[in-house]
């Protein structure tokens, strides 16, 4: 916790762009050891099953939807739900708001390593974050 406020102090808002960028490159170095594939639901349960004990999350759907992968108003994406997460567990330990430095990283994370698998840019937002789960929306470009 005294990480992240010092680093929250020290580059101000920035703190969010530097984790979210070095979270980002190490997915990208991760990921290049992972087999290249398009399909990128494929993706995200590969990448589940590696982060599974520190992350899990799994892709999910409103039930209005037939699949996963979501095309609304020009924009295709998938909803992807973190259940076990080691960063919003730390942060509720430690009082500290969930969307900062520490998930930012993971933001970078898992959008640096499917970018990397599926040659598809990407954009990772917050839905809903809650005590148990965070609900976070892959944009895929």
């Amino acid at each position: 916790g005294l990480v992240i406020r010092s680093l929250e102090e020290i580059a101000g808002r920035g703190a969010n762009a530097v984790t979210y960028r070095a979270g980002k490159k190490f997915g990208h170095e991760v990921a290049k050891y992972f087999q290249k594939r398009e399909d990128v639901e494929g993706a995200l349960h590969e990448l589940s099953d590696l982060l599974r004990g520190q992350y899990s999350f799994e892709v999910w759907k409103p039930e209005d939807k037939e699949t996963f992968i979501i095309e609304e108003n020009g924009e295709t994406f998938i909803y992807l739900v973190f259940h076990d997460c080691i960063v919003r567990q730390t942060l509720r330990r430690n009082g500290l708001d969930q969307g900062g430095p520490l998930c930012q990283t993971l933001f970078g994370y898992v959008v640096g390593a499917i970018e990397e698998i599926t040659g598809r840019k990407a954009k990772l937002e917050i839905v809903h974050t809650g005590p148990n789960a965070c609900l976070k929306k892959l944009i895929l470009k």
